[in-house]
Parts: structure tokens; sequence; C-alpha cells
């Protein structure tokens, strides 16, 4: 039997791991850029410890030499969503995807576990280029709430703790944590548009005070120190009020004022620069 480099195999599975982890991050960004709500909100990723994946190998009477293709959760991807809806929205992301290719959907919301668990696994393939060449390997991406991620976190805590043989009244009570976790997730869907709206104010209001933050500071190259802390008040004002109107209407505002300033500043560079020529 050949020696089996264990770190070098891995190697390219922490390299999915870390550029998948990246472009949903990325994703995310880009709906906060355009204002919008991202259907995604967490995302954690793993490569399985070697002794998960012997355990896994001995369970299912895998040979070493077919462990690459039959242990398909040796990457691992999770994203975490607010919602149960955005669920599927999450999942049709990943399927148009051009660095993804869905091979098998196991859909645990529909189909329950007997234990309780719940959540949406895509067997994905990806493509890492190494420095021997493209490998396309096997990413296992799990797509749950955050309130079914809590229970399966701890169901998983447990199994760990009683290797798997959890004693009957410990799984009752998880089969009723299990069925609670069900009705807080169908009761945060009843009010889905409220805290949607919520989340988009506060994301509006935490932008429009950077920027106005930001222009407040360019501001003090261009301007006296005076005018910029009579400026600064007035935000302080508008800000104490706390009235989304006034602060959009501000913020407009400020635009004209550093647009002006920044006018007058570049004539007086030009009327140096003639003068110096």
């Amino acid at each position: 039997m050949d020696i089996i480099l264990w770190h070098q195999i891995l190697a390219p599975y922490e390299m999915a791991v870390d550029e998948l982890i990246l472009k949903f991050h990325h994703m995310k960004d880009e709906y906060a850029r355009y204002g919008k709500y991202c259907p995604i909100e967490q995302v954690t990723g793993r490569v399985k410890s070697i002794t998960s994946i012997l355990e896994k190998m001995q369970k299912k009477n895998v040979s070493m030499d077919r462990m690459e293709d039959e242990i398909e959760d040796i990457a691992g991807v999770r994203i975490i969503c607010q919602f149960v809806e955005d669920i599927e929205r999450v999942a049709q992301i990943i399927s148009r995807r051009s660095d993804l290719r869905v091979t098998e959907i196991k859909d645990y919301i529909r189909n329950q576990k007997e234990s309780g668990y719940r959540s949406y696994h895509m067997i994905t393939k990806y493509v890492v280029n190494t420095i021997n060449g493209p490998k396309e390997i096997n990413v296992e991406i799990q797509i749950r709430t955050m309130a079914m991620d809590f229970w399966a976190t701890t169901e998983h805590s447990l199994q760990y703790k009683y290797q798997g043989k959890i004693p009957e009244r410990v799984g009752t009570r998880l089969a009723n944590a299990a069925n609670a976790i069900i009705s807080l997730d169908s009761e945060m869907s009843a009010v889905r548009e409220e805290i949607m709206d919520a989340q988009l104010s506060s994301k509006m209001k935490y932008s429009l005070v950077e920027d106005i933050v930001s222009t407040i500071e360019n501001l003090y190259t261009m301007t006296t120190t005076r005018e910029v802390e009579k400026i600064q008040d007035e935000f302080y004002r508008v800000y104490q009020e706390d009235n989304m109107e006034e602060l959009i209407r501000y913020h407009d505002q400020l635009d004209l004022i550093a647009q002006a300033y920044k006018a007058q500043s570049n004539r007086q560079g030009d009327g140096r620069k003639k003068n110096e020529e």
C-alpha cells in the first residue's frame, strides 16, 4: 500500500472552501451595494478532519482509492439564511453558477430525518487550480436557517458525546426541539416583510451615515475648519432627530455643498497653474 500524504490530498479541498467562502461574501457585498435584500446571512466552511474521513470510510466500507469519489463532503460550505423561503432562492443561485456543477440534491427539509434534522444539501463539483493543474473535487453545500443550524449543531455535539447512541430521553427532547424550530421558522416567515423592511432601513441608515462622515472628512482639505465644524454640527442635529427623510435630505444637500467646494478648489488650482506658467 502506498503512503497516503493526507495533507497533500486535502490541500485542494481547503483551497475550494476558502475560494467559495470568499465568493459568497462578495455576493453579499454586491447585494448590499445595490441596496437589495440578500438571502445569505452567514457563510462558513470546513474541510473534514482525517479522523472524520476515516470513520466515514469505515462506516460506508469505502476503500482508500475510492475515497475522493465516494466521500462527498470532505469539503463543506454552510450557508445560513434568515427565512425558510431563502433556502430555495440560495439553491437557485448556486444552480445557476458557472463555477459549480450540482450533481445531487439531498432535501432534508421536505424529507426530515427521523432525528428531527432539517437542512438542504447540494453535492457539487468545483474546479481548483493547483500547481499540478486543474482538479475537480466534490464540495457539499448545506443551506439552512439560523434556527435549523442551532438545532443541528447541538445534535451533532450530542452525537459525538454519546458516540452515535443518544439516550432515548435526550432524543425525545431533541425531537420536541425540532418541532419547536419548525414553529419558529414558520412564525419568522409570517413577519418576513416587516423584518426585511426594518433591516433594509437600518442598512440604508448605516450607509448614509458612513457616506456623510466621509464627505465631511474630505471637506477638511477644501475649506476652513470653522465651515466644516458648522457642517458637522448640522449633521449631528439631523442625526439626533432620527428621521430617515431628513437624513436623506441632508445627505443630498451635503453632496451639492461638497461638489461646489470641489469645483472652487479646482478653479483655484487652475489659476495657480496659469500664474506659474
